[in-house]
């Protein structure tokens, strides 16, 4: 007892002596490093509790006082914010080397498969493959093009059920709509069937599925994210139980669809129709790029995330601007008429000629970001931003939301009007807003899925209301 005693005695005398030289060494770094300004962080929680319950919002704020690009401490994670479209370009186009890389968060690390998919990947081997398979194969302009008929017939059944749910003057639930018509349209893209055949997919268990599984991706960050020692802490608040649930439940959901397609392809024989057959062929490919089975399964959850909620609040607040601007929603209608001339439906070769549409969705995109604070990036090595020191492994956010509403570009930053798109790609330069770079045609090729399909479903509605099968009332 005594012997055990003496040597944890003399462990802790050797340890604390270690313990403040590592403490003194790493402050006497930081203070020779010319980092950004930023405010004071707390011991131990650092600058946590600066970000409120919205913290797209809280984070401009402090923007508003300490500058375009901040320094902050989250935990025991070093952070920088950007909040211009300057410091941003410098970050996503001239400096794309270095901060090319996704920060390792353990709740996108679960659902990811270990970031296997794109959307979550870090820059390596693995990123560069799937970025070219899904360029060169999964979504390439054929297999968009292929899926026109049953976009339209999405549509169709999506101003049923709005004139059916408002009948009588009823309020309706635009976004639970439009997130369960994006649903049917992806879904059937992918896996050849829809969600639901009723048109209520929002009540069926692959929706309430979706819908745990987008709150948990929404979530506030772990303990293991801002703490790594402290991981544990996961464990007792039960949050590492809730996500190994929505883990599994997606898991089965996903091997379930797989093996029903591989029935139907063995059956049917292999057509490569859905993006899921695109998938599956590329298993076992001569060039040595096949995908494994737990890469197919997170590229589609890219694919159901990205397509989803974020394209469904796009809509509907486009709608919401395009009644509140009647001039612009008159002009936007006059186009459309114009391109459809002597037409049933609008094609996809009518939207390269939408062109004002385009900009109502630019717009929409500027003042409401689908998604504010993109997820952070991580820098690989030192580097230097404006002047100031970037130190490896320092988490980096963009808030878009900032960069949207920054009268130092924008007139009127509060006001919807439609701007010049050639400007606005001057100053975005290409690389700022990932939603704006969507919509030039300049994104991945599963944001350009994506957009071109948010456009086409935009130009179905409102062709729908302009020959006055459904009143915009």
């Amino acid at each position: 007892m005594v012997k055990e005693t003496l040597a944890s005695s003399l462990y802790v005398f050797i340890l604390l002596p270690l313990l403040f030289l590592f403490f003194t060494f790493h402050r006497r770094r930081r203070t020779t490093l010319n980092l950004p300004p930023g405010p004071p962080p707390l011991p131990i929680i650092g600058n946590l509790l600066t970000i409120g319950k919205i913290p797209h919002m809280s984070l401009h704020l402090l923007s508003q006082k300490y500058g375009p690009l901040i320094q902050l401490r989250l935990g025991q994670i070093p952070t920088i914010l950007i909040s211009d479209a300057d410091n941003a370009s410098e970050i996503l186009k001239s400096q794309d080397h270095i901060f090319c890389s996704r920060k390792e968060l353990a709740t996108l690390k679960r659902l990811s498969y270990g970031c296997k998919n794109i959307a979550f990947s870090q820059y390596n081997d693995n990123w560069k493959q799937l970025r070219r398979l899904g360029t060169q194969e999964v979504f390439s302009p054929n297999k968009v093009i292929s899926f026109e008929s049953g976009r339209t017939e999405e549509v169709d059944i999506l101003l049923k059920t709005i004139s059916a749910a408002s009948s009588g003057g009823r309020p309706i639930n635009m976004r639970e709509i439009l997130i369960c018509f994006f649903n049917n349209v992806i879904y059937r893209e992918v896996f050849g069937k829809r969600i639901s055949v009723d048109g209520e997919c929002w009540i069926s268990p692959i929706q309430n599925m979706l819908r745990e599984l987008l709150m948990l991706m929404n979530h506030d960050f772990g303990a293991a994210d801002l703490f790594p020692s402290l991981g544990w802490i996961d464990l007792l608040t039960g949050w590492r139980g809730k996500l190994d649930k929505v883990f599994k439940k997606m898991d089965s959901f996903f091997e379930e669809s797989i093996k029903e397609r591989l029935l139907a392809i063995e059956r049917d024989g292999r057509h490569q129709v859905y993006f899921l057959d695109t998938l599956l062929n590329l298993q076992n490919t001569k060039d040595g790029a096949s995908l494994s089975f737990d890469q197919i399964k997170a590229i589609l959850l890219d694919i159901i995330i990205a397509g989803t909620e974020t394209s469904a609040a796009t809509i509907e607040w486009a709608m919401t601007n395009l009644i509140r601007n009647p001039v612009i929603f008159n002009n936007a209608q006059e186009e459309v008429r114009r391109v459809v001339a002597g037409k049933e439906k609008v094609r996809v070769s009518d939207l390269h000629h939408l062109h004002y549409l385009k900009l109502v969705i630019k717009e929409t995109l500027r003042l409401h970001p689908p998604v504010p604070l993109p997820s952070p990036r991580e820098s690989m090595k030192d580097t230097k931003i404006n002047g100031y020191d970037i130190p490896a492994k320092t988490m980096v956010f963009v808030n878009l939301w900032s960069i949207g509403r920054d009268p130092k570009y924008w007139k009127d930053p509060e006001l919807f009007m439609l701007r010049d798109s050639r400007t606005a790609l001057l100053i975005l330069k290409g690389a700022t807003l990932s939603s704006y770079h969507l919509v030039e045609e300049e994104g991945s090729a599963l944001e350009l899925h994506l957009a071109w399909l948010m456009l086409s479903c935009v130009s179905q509605i409102y062709f729908k209301y302009l020959i006055g099968n459904y009143p915009m009332e």
